[in-house]
């Protein structure tokens, strides 16, 4: 799933700066900040970071106040005197940046063009914008009750891939209770044949599919059963390693060749041709796996590395929700759009819900999440905006309303409680959005509220709630 990580109004702050020059592009090279002002008197500051490449100019940029690093633009080229950068890719048709040099090359005078012209003057600047990031579990006026040894925290960039990054630090962490070493995967490794089978399926299904590269911890499990896994270091699934990842421009790219696809009709392809069509979408912005590879002097593949170095084994691993729009202690096909291939959820009351992440926990067995972050996210925690109990009923009525909805993955390795004794559930995120980065706490009634799912390995149920399950279920 994606986090919802940018606002509206800054979505047009987004993307990779590339054309060709028909100037001298080293006017333009470095750090040039700026102010987009707002109707209600505030403003934006916008830093662009510009540098050559081939004689290319190449870019990113960042907006402070809406806690955006490393955005990624479509172009940017120079004419003269003339400076022009093109955010179509993030914001449609149309929306541009265009400033003009002025006498001594100290200050671009342009405007921000999206719904009329709006003022946005560059200056060079040495300033530097750093995201917040807790890296460490432990807060300050916190005492942590109960920690999972795990890997470090992950960095999902400009993509969707939060369910990739979450569900990879679970496998990690479970591999480490089963004895294994440390190691560090890579998730991106299970995007790839992800979006692969999600197209297939997009075709399959007439254009009736919610596509985009966000997805469920399902997917990653598949992959990971289906191909194995390879170490961070081995495999990045970045062409440049000196760049971030970003994947819109591909996500885009795929959905306007899957809607050609079912626009064709009947007769017109084969599974073949379309997976093949995709991939090589896919592989203009991530690079192809290796099919072997050397780790502490031993050749591997990708699924004797799984086999040896993580061992776990998938089945093991199950989905618990809670909504009373079907039976308890049965399962059903959760209805989120992220549910593309149409896994099966094991629904409990919301007493056993919180039962199960609380005995999971403390007896060492981590817990992947997937849930809500449009409200309450904020400055490394998760709390609701309002003090409120949550029941069984407000939990259905948030689901039914749509003010929970499946957002994004991250993991639970942890139990903290504050100087009241309040409970607060240890995160490692994968996304910097709202100072969010590295580790979250997030409160004990925001996950009642605001979860959709966890993931737990079968074991990490408690004995009295299994013997309420339907035979075989597990």
């Amino acid at each position: 799933m994606k986090a919802k990580i940018f606002l509206v109004l800054i979505l047009v702050f987004s993307g990779l700066l590339a054309h060709s020059q028909e100037s001298n592009p080293s006017r333009l090279r470095g750090s040039w900040l700026g102010t987009l002002p707002l109707p209600n008197g505030a403003g934006l500051r916008f830093v662009m970071h510009f540098k050559t490449h081939d004689k290319n100019l190449t870019g990113t940029f960042d907006v402070p106040e809406q806690v955006i690093k490393d955005g990624f633009i479509d172009s940017v080229w120079i004419a003269k005197d003339s400076v022009f950068a093109d955010f179509t890719t993030r914001i449609g048709k149309g929306a541009m940046y265009k400033g003009v040099f002025l006498p001594g090359d100290s200050v671009i005078q342009g405007n921000w063009i999206q719904g009329g012209s709006h003022p946005l003057n560059l200056k060079p600047t040495t300033y530097i914008y750093t995201q917040k990031s807790n890296l460490n579990p432990k807060f300050d006026g916190y005492k942590i009750v109960k920690l999972i040894e795990s890997t470090p925290t992950k960095d999902q960039q400009n993509t969707g891939t939060c369910w990739s990054h979450a569900t990879t630090s679970f496998i990690e962490t479970e591999a480490m209770r089963l004895g294994k070493s440390p190691v560090v995967l890579s998730p991106m490794y299970f995007v790839i044949p992800t979006l692969i089978d999600k197209a297939e399926k997009y075709i399959r299904m007439q254009g009736n599919l919610y596509f985009i590269e966000g997805d469920l911890t399902f997917s990653a499990l598949k992959a990971y059963k289906e191909f194995g896994a390879i170490p961070e270091d081995i495999y990045s699934g970045k062409i440049d390693n000196s760049s971030i990842h970003e994947h819109l421009k591909m996500e885009n790219t795929i959905r306007e060749k899957l809607k050609s696809y079912v626009d064709a009709g009947r007769g017109n392809m084969t599974p073949e041709e379309y997976r093949a069509s995709i991939a090589a979408i896919i592989y203009k912005t991530m690079t192809k796996a290796p099919q072997t590879f050397n780790y502490d002097g031993k050749v591997y593949t990708p699924k004797s590395f799984a086999e040896e170095k993580i061992g776990i084994n998938t089945d093991n691993y199950i989905e618990i929700t809670s909504y009373t729009h079907h039976p308890f202690y049965s399962k059903f096909a959760l209805e989120i759009p992220s549910n593309w291939n149409n896994n099966a959820y094991l629904n409990v009351p919301i007493t056993d819900f919180i039962s199960i992440i609380d005995h999971a926990l403390l007896n060492n067995y981590s817990v992947c999440w997937d849930g809500d972050i449009d409200e309450g996210y904020n400055n490394g925690f998760c709390k609701l905006e309002k003090n409120e109990d949550v029941t069984q009923l407000s939990r259905q009525a948030a689901f039914d309303n749509y003010t929970t909805q499946d957002d994004h993955n991250m993991h639970i390795i942890g139990i903290a409680e504050d100087n009241q004794g309040k409970r607060f559930y240890i995160v490692k995120n994968s996304s910097t959005g709202a100072d969010c980065g590295g580790y979250v706490y997030m409160s004990k009634e925001y996950l009642l509220l605001k979860t959709i799912s966890v993931m737990v390995h079968k074991d990490a149920i408690p004995v009295d709630i299994t013997k309420k399950l339907k035979a075989g279920l597990l």
